[in-house]
């Protein structure tokens, strides 16, 4: 990347969230879960497209284009091909490509098992099928849902997949198997209640399920969605939200001295269960290395009571990040 950083109209050629994740693993590394390099795989098979296939990518375009209305309804700037804007950021396209249409198991049979073994049950991942869950609780470090299938109330690490999701409202996802439990393979996608309970009954009726809420006038928001890695929260959610809670710290709140700031303000006066999740965001941030790389060189001061408290608040893997940096803050004192 660094080598063909450009392209040739002068502009920086590689999306910027796959940057981010290359530069998450070299910066974090060892700290980071098995499930990291489960999740980083999902996004190498996304690239892989002699892996995919032409006619599952294909027929994974038809039916996300239909869910959205048709081509002329995927949002983008002028002149630019809908398809992108699809194979980017449409739920229902990366659903299909990777698992209804088994692009995901296609790829993991012709990768060295030496690759899949740093993964976390990536290949109990491409079998898993989607269900219908319900927000029970939302704290900073776990997300507490209803699997409206068998009744399990079900906790995972809050890695922001709840960010905009209210409690009591509904969601259809991938609730896959890690070493300590479980968590949403990607982002799940915030839908009507009848569209979760129709999932939930049967699972691969799901996109019958999108259908029928669409011609019912309740169609979930399928394209413009954002596939994290170590967290669920889009960027944008997270400029916005630290901005608003460090009183509009210097550019958008997004460095060192922004996140210390919002964090005080989180602790003095937590969120409701109406707002954006706040201590996801916080936990984004974190995970951003150039903040993260601010905090452990010297270059920012560092609050270290602050990361200490943070460290027993947030999840896994902001947490082991907030430790190291009150480690390193209290071994300098």
């Amino acid at each position: 990347m660094e080598a063909n950083l450009y392209g040739s109209d002068g502009k920086i050629f590689w999306r910027p969230w796959r940057v981010l994740r290359l530069v998450q693993l070299a910066v974090f590394g060892s700290w980071l879960p098995r499930w990291a390099h489960s999740r980083w795989l999902l996004e190498l098979a996304l690239q892989e497209m002699n892996c995919l296939g032409r006619d599952r990518i294909d027929r994974s375009m038809e039916i996300a284009l239909e869910l959205q209305g048709g081509a002329e309804n995927v949002r983008r700037p002028p002149g630019e091909d809908p398809r992108v804007k699809v194979m980017d950021h449409d739920w229902v396209f990366r659903q299909c490509v990777l698992y209804e249409l088994g692009g995901l198991a296609s790829f993991l049979r012709r990768l060295p098992q030496d690759r899949i073994a740093l993964a976390d049950q990536v290949r109990e991942w491409a079998a898993t099928p989607l269900g219908g869950y319900r927000l029970v609780e939302r704290r900073p470090d776990l997300t507490t849902w209803d699997d409206l299938a068998t009744g399990e109330r079900i906790s995972i690490a809050n890695i922001g997949s709840a960010v905009l999701v209210e409690t009591g409202e509904h969601v259809i996802g991938r609730l896959v198997p890690i070493e300590d439990g479980r968590m949403f393979e990607s982002t799940p996608l915030r839908v009507p209640h009848p569209v979760a309970a129709a999932v939930a009954g049967d699972p691969a009726s799901w996109l019958t399920a999108l259908r029928d809420a669409r011609t019912e006038g309740e169609p979930a928001a399928t394209g413009g969605c954002r596939f994290g890695f170590l967290s669920d929260v889009p960027l944008e959610v997270v400029a916005i939200t630290l901005y608003d809670l460090s009183d509009g710290f210097d550019d958008h709140s997004r460095g060192a001295d922004g996140l210390q700031a919002a964090a005080r303000r989180a602790f003095a006066a937590p969120p409701g269960d109406d707002e954006v999740d706040v201590w996801a965001c916080i936990g984004a941030e974190i995970l951003r290395p150039s903040v993260f790389l601010s905090l452990v060189d010297g270059s920012t001061a560092v609050d270290g009571a602050l990361f200490a408290r943070l460290a027993t608040t947030l999840a896994e893997p902001a947490a082991t990040l907030c430790r190291q940096i009150a480690a390193k803050e209290r071994d300098a004192a």
